[in-house]
C-alpha cells in the first residue's frame, strides 16, 4: 500500500498538461507543469495548418509536444464559444440523475443535428419554483471532437479532457478580480482574432454565453466601423441575456484577451454602455513563465487566455465534453487502480511464500557447499584427467591428418598434365586453395578445373581468370583457379 501512495503522489507533483484549440487554421498550443500541487505556463506556440492534412496536423501536434519537451503530457482540448451552441433552458426536475436523462433524451431538439451526431453537458445555474432547475446546455458536435481524438491518437498523445472556455474564463477574471461572492453578474468579453466570447458569469460559473463573430482582426482593418458593429453585438446579447431572465443584470464589463491592439474600444464602450469597463491585460495575472509571455506577446493579435484559464482550473470545471465510451474506458481504468491494490495484497503473500523459498534454498546452499569442500580433493583429480583425455584427444586428431598435405599435392601432380605449368600453389588453414599457372591452350585450362572438379581432394572448383599472351612465337594462357579442398586435413 506504501507504495501505490509514493507512486500517486509522484504523479501529482510532476504533471504536464498541453492545452490546445483546434477551431481555426492557427492551431494554439500552451504547456503547462504542475509541480508541488502549483501550475506554470511554461511554453506558447501556434502553428498554422491551413491546407494541411489530417496526417501532417497529427505531425505538427507531435513536433509542438517534442519543441515542449514535454514528457508523457496528457492533452485538453478546448473549445471557445463559436464552436459549440449554448441553450438556455429550464428543466422540470432537482435531481442530477433526471437532469441528465432528460437533457440526453431531448439534446438533439435544439441543433440540427440528431441525438447520436453531438455530445451534450451542462452547468446548474440554479433552481426555481422549488421544482425547475436552470441550466446553460452545452452542445458540440460528435465528428469535430472525433477528429481530434484521431488527431492526437496519430500523433501518440491522450485525450484527458475537452472543455468549455466559457467556463475557464469565468473562474479566472473572477479570482483575478475577486469579483467570486460578486452579487450581480459579471460580464466578460474575451477578444480573440476572429471572434469574441460574450460571456455572462455568476458565482464562478458561466449562466450566459454568446459568440459574437467580430476579432481584433476586424477591429484593426476598419476600427470605427467594427467599434460600432462591435457595441452593438454587446447590446444585443445583453437584450438576449435580459430576455431568458436568467439572473440580475451585471453592472460591470470586464475586456480581456487580446486587447494590446484594441485599447481604443474601451473609450467607446464607457461611451456607449451603462457599464463600467475594466480592462484585465492576462499575461500580468496568470502565472507565466517569462520566455512562454514573450512568445504570447509576439502574437498580437491572438489570445491565449482561453486555453491558459482552462488549463489553470482543468480538474475543477464541471463542462466535460469527451464522448461516453471514453468516459466509460476512464471508468474501468479506475476499477482497474482498484484491481491494482488487490494485486499488491496478493504480491505481499507471494514475497512471503518467495522468501520461506529462499530460505529453504538457502540452507540446502550451505548444505552443498559442506559437500564441495569434502569432496573437493576429487573434484581437482578429476579436473587432471579431464585435461590428459583432452590431449590425448588432440594427438589422435594431429596424427590421423598429418599425411593429408602431402597426399593432396600427390593428387595435384598427378592431375597437373604436360600442357600446365603452375608457377603459384597456395593453401590456407580454412581449406582454400589457390593456383597460377601458364597453358599452352585455353581448353587445357578447362580440362584442368573438370579434373580438380572430380577429384576427392577439392570441391567448388572454379576458374578465376584466364589472360591470353604471347611467348615468343606461341599462344599461351595465363590462369587462376581457386576452390576448396575436401576432407578433414589442414594444410
Amino acid at each position: 500500500m506504501l507504495g501505490i501512495n509514493i507512486k500517486k503522489f509522484t504523479a501529482i507533483v510532476n504533471k504536464e498538461l498541453i492545452g490546445v484549440d483546434f477551431s481555426s487554421d492557427n492551431l494554439k498550443f500552451v504547456h503547462a507543469v504542475i509541480s508541488l500541487n502549483k501550475m506554470e505556463i511554461a511554453g506558447i506556440l501556434t502553428r498554422n495548418t491551413s491546407g494541411l492534412t489530417s496526417d501532417d496536423i497529427s505531425n505538427a501536434v507531435r513536433a509542438t509536444a517534442t519543441e515542449f519537451k514535454a514528457k508523457g503530457p496528457g492533452v485538453i482540448s478546448v473549445i471557445p464559444s463559436h464552436a459549440v451552441i449554448t441553450k438556455n433552458i429550464e428543466i422540470p426536475s432537482t435531481d442530477p440523475r433526471e437532469i441528465k436523462e432528460i437533457i440526453s433524451l431531448q439534446a438533439g431538439r435544439h441543433t440540427p443535428y440528431s441525438r447520436d451526431e453531438i455530445i451534450a453537458d451542462y452547468i446548474e445555474i440554479g433552481t426555481y419554483k422549488n421544482s425547475y432547475t436552470k441550466i446553460l446546455l452545452v452542445i458540440i458536435a460528435r465528428s469535430a471532437v472525433k477528429k481530434h481524438l484521431e488527431i492526437l491518437d496519430k500523433a501518440g498523445l491522450k485525450l484527458e479532457r475537452v472543455l468549455l472556455a466559457a467556463e475557464g474564463l469565468v473562474v479566472f477574471v473572477t479570482r483575478a478580480l475577486r469579483l467570486e461572492n460578486s452579487d450581480p453578474p459579471v460580464n466578460i468579453l474575451h477578444i480573440d482574432e476572429n471572434h469574441t466570447d460574450f460571456i455572462i458569469g455568476f458565482k464562478n460559473k458561466p449562466i450566459f454565453v454568446r459568440s459574437i463573430p467580430i476579432g481584433t482582426h476586424h477591429l484593426l482593418s476598419e476600427s470605427k466601423t467594427y467599434e460600432v458593429k462591435f457595441a452593438e453585438e454587446i447590446l444585443r446579447s445583453l437584450e438576449a441575456y435580459q430576455n431568458e431572465d436568467i439572473e440580475k443584470m451585471p453592472n460591470i464589463l470586464i475586456l480581456t484577451g487580446a486587447i494590446e491592439q484594441v485599447r481604443e474600444l474601451e473609450a467607446t464602450l464607457n461611451n456607449s454602455m451603462h457599464l463600467t469597463v475594466k480592462v484585465l491585460p492576462y499575461l500580468k495575472n496568470a502565472p507565466i513563465a517569462p520566455e512562454a509571455a514573450r512568445s504570447a506577446s509576439l502574437v498580437k493579435q491572438s489570445s491565449f487566455l482561453h486555453i491558459i484559464s482552462a488549463l489553470l482550473s482543468w480538474d475543477k470545471l464541471k463542462v466535460d465534453l469527451v464522448p461516453e465510451e471514453i468516459k466509460l474506458r476512464k471508468s474501468l481504468e479506475e476499477r482497474g487502480k482498484e484491481l491494482i491494490k488487490t494485486g499488491v495484497l496478493i504480491l505481499t503473500n507471494f514475497v512471503l511464500v518467495f522468501f520461506i523459498l529462499v530460505t529453504g534454498i538457502y540452507f540446502k546452499g550451505l548444505y552443498l557447499k559442506k559437500i564441495n569442500d569434502k569432496y573437493h580433493s576429487l573434484n581437482e583429480e578429476a579436473k587432471k584427467l579431464e585435461g590428459d583425455f583432452d590431449k590425448i584427444g588432440r594427438i589422435k586428431n594431429y596424427l590421423a591428418s598429418r599425411g593429408y598435405p602431402l597426399e593432396v599435392l600427390t593428387e595435384l601432380y598427378n592431375i597437373v598434365n604436360p600442357e600446365i605449368q603452375l608457377s603459384d600453389v597456395r593453401f590456407d588453414e580454412q581449406g582454400k586453395f589457390s593456383l597460377r599457372g601458364t597453358a599452352e591452350s585455353m581448353s587445357a585450362v578447362f580440362t584442368f578445373v573438370e579434373d580438380l572438379e572430380k577429384s576427392k581432394y577439392f570441391k567448388e572448383v572454379k576458374s578465376k581468370y584466364t589472360t591470353k599472351r604471347k611467348e615468343g612465337d606461341k599462344d599461351v594462357t595465363d590462369f587462376e583457379i581457386g576452390g576448396f579442398q575436401e576432407g578433414k586435413g589442414k594444410t
